[in-house]
């Protein structure tokens, strides 16, 4: 699946969690990619934890938190914050590269049946 918009996104993620039987219920933050607008998963902080830390920075999917912490890289080493989704099971390599994709594209919006 190509991910093409937020909609999609929000598919994916929560669509492999649920393959995965990942729970982010009691997670601090809880499935906070299924609720927050675009524009504050985009341009937003991971909602839930002490530090000031950006979900996503549009183009640059390596140094986006919400990859660095599907991937355990970064400040999710462990040390004060885990790899998601915490426990495991892990998204595969496959599926990150799906989201670092649309992450890399600047997180379009757009509406492909449109023409937007």
């Amino acid at each position: 699946m190509a991910i093409s918009n937020y909609a999609d996104f929000q598919a994916f993620v929560s669509d492999t969690m649920a393959k995965l039987g990942a729970d982010a219920e009691f997670a601090p933050h809880e499935r906070f990619w299924s609720t927050l607008s675009y524009d504050a998963f985009t341009q937003g902080t991971v909602p839930g934890i002490s530090e000031t830390v950006r979900i996503v920075t549009p183009g640059d999917a390596a140094r986006s938190a919400f990859i660095q912490a599907l991937k355990g890289e970064g400040m999710f080493t462990g040390s004060d914050f885990r790899r998601m989704p915490a426990g495991g099971p892990f998204f595969s390599d496959e599926q990150i590269a799906e989201i670092a994709a649309w992450i890399d594209a600047f997180c379009p919006n757009g509406d492909p049946a449109a023409g937007a």
